[in-house]
């Protein structure tokens, strides 16, 4: 029994199965930037959350929604921001770039 005929590749445009997500955009990019540096901005008020004139409980459930507002800026500007933008902006740090603090890191030293 012969097989039946398909399109051949070479017989015209294919579309890809999968289609890859493009790079953030600029938006994004500095969106995600800022909500990662604002979830850090948080921590500096976790010591004055004891000097709140409300309850014991309401001191606890005013640090575990800072605590968990953090880490949704976090994440959130993590997921915008993506592998490549978080390459990046690693790059834009002065002691990841290189030959500019520390010229002699990632050269091999001879030994004797």
């Amino acid at each position: 029994m012969p097989l039946p005929e398909r399109d051949s590749p070479a017989s015209g445009p294919v579309e890809p199965l999968v289609t890859l997500p493009r790079p953030p955009g600029r938006a994004s990019l500095w969106l995600g930037a800022i909500l990662v540096l604002l979830s850090f901005g948080i921590y500096p008020a976790y010591p004055l959350v004891p000097f709140l004139p409300i309850s014991l409980w309401q001191k606890g459930g005013v640090g575990i929604a800072l605590a968990a507002l953090s880490w949704a800026m976090f994440l959130a500007g993590s997921a915008l921001l993506g592998k490549k933008g978080l390459a990046y902006l690693k790059g834009c740090l002065p002691w990841q770039r290189e030959g500019r603090s520390r010229p002699d890191l990632g050269r091999s030293v001879q030994r004797r």
